[in-house]
């Protein structure tokens, strides 16, 4: 795997393919979203049909709106089809008379996006739990006065699919790495659209690469796809994901946040801690669940218990950025500086666990590395020569104070860059050159699957 700075693809322009589809949990666009992904990479399609129930989740069906009007005094003052987002997603029909104050109870606005259609999106994952919901722009809610209006709401459900796109790129081994992002946003950039550009780019990269580990692209309805794409799993299969990826919200401002995975301080946490502090211009290390959050749960569900961390921009857990789950959650919100952070971060946080390795040496004694025959010395402070040191030299010199006792294969090279707060790569292409030099052998440090548990035979009183 190449160490070096890689080129940043276009994420930009896939994204605003990707947000012209009405997607949702069940619906009819999903189809033509995964066409345009094919086009990308050849992605695996499971299917699920409306109905499946598993531990309480239920697919639900295909919902559309035929109709959805409200009329004050018989003009029509809102048409909830204006918009894909204009009517609450799974809302039932609803046809009647209502006064103002029974109405507005049953529409969704945001003063402070007074443009802005808001996702209403809870009834597709609770459809038991489903009533109406109009929702209008703030700038046409303040028109509306006191008074009695006509709805005129025509809902349709009928049997469907939910989809679940699966790539997968082998590596050298079966030890899997999971990385997911949703597909029922409908039309929503930053969450989530520009998040699967960045992973269908990464995945193109991957693909180039010489890996050790094995990658997964999972794309699918937030929790409900997950559920049962992993409910399907075979014990083999869940016993070779060692660890995941949760991406979203990656183009709006605020620091990268990365949540630890449930048991922390694991391979995945700590490689993704040295790519943030030496390849980010900002970010927050948060506890398990203090992100946006997301289907990291699913997978770190008792039975599965692979572990996953959340890669996001959110700024607070319930107010994750100003246009959040809004028709303003578009590609012209996206910032091109931000997603290119976001990405190289993601390629950092892989290439460490591709690479580190544990170190065995070859020799007895104290090496001269100022000798020309190993040229493997950094220069330290000499007050009486002018040597024109690099910003963290006093850190890599001491580094060399410590580092003949760490080729013992008890350290592998994280090890020693969290030690020492070096960046990986920079480490490890110095620590090649010792093994170029015939003094130290390198032994890869693959990550262990952490054990699955399994339900217990115990009698319930």
């Amino acid at each position: 795997m190449n160490l070096k700075q890689t080129q940043i693809p276009d994420f930009l322009s896939l994204t605003k393919d990707l947000c012209k589809f009405a997607t949702g949990v069940v619906a009819s666009e999903n189809a033509s979203l995964f066409d345009r992904l094919k086009q990308e990479l050849p992605f695996k399609i499971y299917s699920y049909a409306s109905g499946e129930t598993y531990n309480g989740w239920l697919v639900p069906q295909q919902w559309s709106v035929e109709k959805a009007l409200i009329y004050r005094d018989n003009k029509i003052v809102f048409d909830g089809k204006s918009h894909t987002l204009g009517v609450g997603r799974y809302s039932k029909s609803f046809q009647g008379e209502l006064d103002w104050e029974d109405l507005k109870t049953h529409l969704v606005t945001n003063p402070e996006l007074p443009s802005g259609y808001m996702f209403h999106c809870m009834w597709q994952y609770r459809p038991w739990a489903a009533d109406w919901a109009m929702c209008i722009p703030y700038e046409i809610y303040q028109t509306l006065e006191p008074g009695s209006y006509r709805v005129d709401l025509v809902t349709r459900y009928e049997p469907g699919e939910m989809l679940v796109g699966e790539y997968e790129i082998k590596g050298r081994s079966d030890r899997t790495i999971v990385l997911q992002n949703n597909t029922c946003h409908p039309h929503q950039a930053n969450d989530g659209f520009a998040a699967t550009a960045i992973l269908i780019r990464l995945f193109q990269w991957l693909k180039k690469q010489d890996n050790y580990y094995s990658y997964r692209l999972i794309l699918c309805p937030e929790h409900l796809g997950t559920v049962f794409y992993l409910r399907d799993r075979s014990q083999t299969d869940l016993e070779h994901l060692v660890c995941g990826i949760f991406t979203e919200m990656p183009g709006t401002p605020g620091p990268i946040r990365v949540t630890s995975t449930f048991l922390g301080n694991l391979p995945l946490d700590r490689a993704f801690r040295n790519a943030l502090r030496h390849h980010s211009n900002s970010y927050n290390l948060v506890p398990w669940r203090r992100g946006a959050g997301n289907d990291e749960t699913v997978w770190e569900a008792p039975g599965y218990e692979v572990p996953f961390v959340e890669m996001t921009r959110c700024l607070d857990s319930d107010y994750p950025y100003p246009e959040y789950h809004s028709s303003l959650d578009n590609p012209d919100l996206m910032d091109k500086d931000l997603l290119a952070e976001y990405y190289q971060v993601l390629q950092r946080t892989i290439e460490i666990l591709e690479r580190n390795v544990h170190l065995y040496r070859h020799f007895n004694g104290l090496i001269c590395l100022s000798n020309p025959e190993y040229d493997l010395y950094f220069e330290r402070y000499d007050p009486t020569v002018d040597k024109e040191l690099v910003d963290d030299a006093d850190k890599w010199g001491h580094l060399l104070d410590s580092l003949f006792r760490y080729f013992d294969g008890t350290m592998s090279i994280l090890d020693i860059a969290e030690k020492h707060d070096l960046p990986f790569d920079r480490l490890y292409r110095y620590l090649l050159r010792f093994q170029e030099k015939g003094l130290i052998s390198l032994e890869f440090d693959p990550i262990s699957r952490i054990p699955i548990s399994q339900p217990s035979d115990r009698s319930i009183l």
